[in-house]
C-alpha cells in the first residue's frame, strides 16, 4: 500500500493510476474488438481462419493452416484461438504467432495437444489478445516505495531534483579511449559521458549517426572496469541488436528470455532463459545481460543487481517500463531520439509530463549529448529532416555523404525504372487509387514494379525497405511480392509498418503512404502526419527514397494547430521530392 507519508507520494500515486489506467482501456477496447461479428473481423482482417491445426516442431507448438483471406497480423503478434467466438472464454489465450510460411503460421501456446484433440480438423480462428502486466508493474513500484536508493536517486531524478555531476578524471579517459578507437569527436563525448555520470546520461541518437556503436563502446569499458551490465529496451529485437554489437568487442555477453525471442542474436552472444543458467559468466569480472525489463520481476533475473542499466531506443520506453528497470541499478544510460517513435500509450492525461523517460529527462537538460553526424543517409537525404527535426545540426557524413544509387545493370523501360533512373534522391509519385484508405493494391502493384526493376537493376532485394503507416497495406505489398518473385525470395524485402521499421536502413525506400481517400484521410491525420512517424519512414533509405501517398489539394487544413503544423510538415516533405506522376492508365 502507498505510503501517504512517502516525499514523493504524489508522483508515485500518477505512476499507479497510470499502469491501471492503460489496463482498463486496453480491456475496454480488446472485448470491443471480440464482440464484433466474426463475418466483419475476416473482411476487416482483424480476424484469421485456419483449416486445421497439427503438431508443430518443438513443445508447445502448432501449425495452423491458412483458410480465407488475408488479416493483419504479423510474426511476434499475441492471439487468441476460438471456434466463432472469444467470448465468454477463448479456445487458448496468449498464442504468440512464433513463424509464417506461405500456406501456415507457427503458433506456440499452452494446452496444444488439447486444443488440437478438440479441434484440429475443424475451423479455428485467432484475433488480437493481450497480457495483463499490471502485476509486474505493481511489483516494480512497491519495490521502489520501500527502496531507500529510489528515495535518493530515483525519484529524484524524475522530479529533476537531482544534480547532475561526473567524474572528469573518468570523462577525460573515456574521451581519448574513444577518439582512438575511431570515434568522432559528439561519439566520444557521449561514450564519456556514459562512463562518467554519477547517476544518469542522456544520449540523442538521430538516424544514421552511431548509437549502437557508442552504446557497444559503453558496455565494454563498463564492464572492463567490473561492472554488471543491464542492456534494455522495449523489443527484444533492440535488445538482440545491441548485444551482438557488445558481444562482437569481446564482452561476456548472454541474453536472458525465451529462446524464441532471439532471433537476431548473433554469436558470440549467448542465450539462457534464466540468469542462473549461464555457467561461463565471469565471477570477478564484469559482464553484459539482455532483458526487457518485465524480466527483472520474474525468476529470469530474480534477485539480480547491476551497476550500469543501459536503455536503448529510449523515447519508446515509458516512465513506469523505465522504473521497472531502474528499480535494480544505480546508474542509467539512456540512448534514444525524441524526435523518433514515442511509446505507444492510451492514458496519455493521468501522468504528468511526457510518457517517455528520455523525453522526460532531456526536456531541459543541458547535460545531455546529440549526436550531429550521421553515415546512413547521403546528403539529400538528409536535408529535410535536418531542416525540419534536428534545428539544421544533422549533417551527412562519411562515404555515403555523396553517393547516389547506382544500378549496375539495365532494367527494362518502364515507368518504374524511369523512377529509379532518376537523378534525384528523394521522389514523390502521387498515389494511384484516389479511394483507397488503408490498403491500396494499385500502389502495391507500383511498389511490386519497383522492387523488379530494382533487382534487374543489380539491386539486391535484401537491400530494398518498403514502409507503411498501416498493417492492410504492409501485408498486401508482402503478398504482392510473394506472387511476383516467390515466398521465399519476397521475405528478403522487409515491408512492415513504421514500428518495425525503426533501426533498420536500407539503399533503397519505398514509403506506400496508401491513402487516396481524403475525407479517410482526414478522419486519421492526427495518426498519419505524427511528425515522429515521418521523421522515422524517411530516415531508412541511404541513397534512394521513392515515395507513394495523397497529394494535398489547397484547402486540406485543420483547426488544431499542432495537428495543422505537421500537415505543413508533409507537404514541405513532398515539396522537399522531385514529383514524378504515373502515367495514365
Amino acid at each position: 500500500m502507498l505510503q501517504l507519508t512517502h516525499p514523493y507520494a504524489a508522483l508515485l500515486e500518477q505512476l499507479y493510476d497510470f499502469v491501471y489506467r492503460e489496463r482498463e482501456i486496453a480491456a475496454a477496447r480488446l472485448r470491443e474488438a471480440w464482440q464484433r461479428p466474426l463475418p466483419d473481423k475476416l473482411k476487416k482482417g482483424l480476424a484469421q481462419q485456419f483449416g486445421r491445426l497439427e503438431p508443430g516442431p518443438g513443445v508447445r507448438t502448432a501449425w495452423a493452416y491458412l483458410a480465407g483471406g488475408p488479416s493483419r497480423f504479423r510474426e511476434g503478434d499475441q492471439l487468441c484461438l476460438h471456434i466463432g467466438s472469444p467470448l465468454p472464454v477463448p479456445l487458448a489465450c496468449r498464442v504468440r504467432f512464433e513463424a509464417e510460411e506461405e500456406t501456415r503460421w507457427l503458433l506456440c501456446f499452452d494446452n496444444v495437444e488439447r486444443v488440437i484433440a478438440q479441434c484440429g480438423d475443424g475451423c479455428v480462428y485467432a484475433e488480437q489478445d493481450a497480457i495483463d502486466l499490471t502485476s509486474m508493474f505493481e511489483k516494480a513500484f512497491n519495490d521502489i516505495v520501500h527502496s531507500a536508493s529510489a528515495r535518493r536517486i530515483i525519484l529524484p531524478l524524475l522530479e529533476g531534483e537531482l544534480p547532475l555531476r561526473c567524474n572528469p578524471q573518468q570523462h577525460a579517459c573515456a574521451f581519448n579511449l574513444a577518439r582512438e578507437q575511431g570515434l568522432n569527436l559528439l561519439q566520444a563525448e557521449a561514450v564519456a559521458k556514459a562512463i562518467s555520470a554519477e547517476h544518469v546520461a542522456c544520449i540523442q541518437g538521430p538516424p544514421g549517426t552511431g548509437k549502437t556503436q557508442v552504446l557497444a563502446l559503453a558496455a565494454r569499458l563498463l564492464a572492463e572496469r567490473g561492472e554488471r551490465v543491464l542492456m534494455t529496451s522495449h523489443t527484444h529485437t533492440a535488445i538482440n541488436h545491441a548485444l551482438g554489437k557488445i558481444a562482437d568487442l569481446g564482452v561476456p555477453t548472454v541474453k536472458v528470455g525465451n529462446p524464441n525471442q532471439a532471433r537476431g542474436l548473433a554469436a558470440p552472444a549467448m542465450q539462457v532463459e534464466q540468469f542462473c543458467l549461464w555457467r561461463e559468466r565471469p565471477l570477478a569480472a564484469g559482464y553484459v545481460v539482455g532483458a526487457t525489463p518485465f524480466a527483472t520481476c520474474t525468476q529470469r533475473l530474480e534477485d539480480c543487481e547491476f551497476d550500469t542499466i543501459l536503455f536503448d531506443e529510449a523515447s519508446q520506453i515509458t516512465v513506469p517500463l523505465a522504473l521497472m528497470a531502474m528499480r535494480c541499478g544505480r546508474r542509467f544510460v539512456f540512448i534514444g531520439d525524441q524526435r523518433q517513435l514515442p511509446p505507444v500509450v492510451l492514458a496519455k492525461s493521468i501522468l504528468s509530463g511526457p510518457p517517455s523517460i528520455f523525453t522526460r529527462l532531456t526536456t531541459g537538460n543541458q547535460d545531455s549529448v546529440m549526436l550531429r553526424e550521421t553515415y546512413r543517409m547521403n546528403r539529400w537525404l538528409a536535408a529535410w529532416p535536418s531542416r525540419t527535426f534536428y534545428d539544421g545540426a544533422l549533417e551527412a557524413a562519411g562515404p555515403n555523404a555523396q553517393r547516389t544509387l547506382a544500378l549496375t545493370g539495365e532494367p527494362a523501360q518502364s515507368f518504374a525504372a524511369t523512377l529509379l533512373h532518376a537523378g534525384a534522391s528523394a521522389i514523390f509519385v502521387p498515389t494511384l487509387d484516389h479511394r483507397a484508405r488503408s490498403r491500396n493494391m494499385e500502389d502495391a502493384r507500383l511498389v511490386v514494379e519497383l522492387c523488379s526493376a530494382a533487382r534487374a537493376g543489380g539491386l539486391a532485394l535484401d537491400q530494398i525497405g518498403v514502409v507503411t503507416p498501416f498493417r492492410a497495406q504492409g501485408r498486401a505489398i508482402r503478398q504482392a511480392l510473394a506472387r511476383r518473385f516467390g515466398w521465399q525470395e519476397a521475405r528478403r524485402v522487409v515491408a512492415d509498418t513504421v514500428e518495425r521499421m525503426q533501426g533498420q536502413e536500407r539503399e533503397m525506400v519505398i514509403l506506400s503512404l496508401a491513402t487516396g481517400d481524403l475525407a479517410y484521410l482526414a478522419a486519421v491525420a492526427e495518426f498519419f502526419f505524427q511528425p515522429e512517424r515521418l521523421n522515422v519512414s524517411v530516415t531508412r533509405a541511404m541513397t534512394k527514397l521513392i515515395i507513394i501517398g495523397p497529394e494535398l489539394p489547397p484547402g486540406f487544413g485543420a483547426a488544431d494547430a499542432q495537428l495543422a503544423r505537421n500537415i505543413a510538415h508533409y507537404r514541405d516533405l513532398l515539396a522537399s521530392c522531385v514529383r514524378c506522376p504515373a502515367p495514365a492508365r
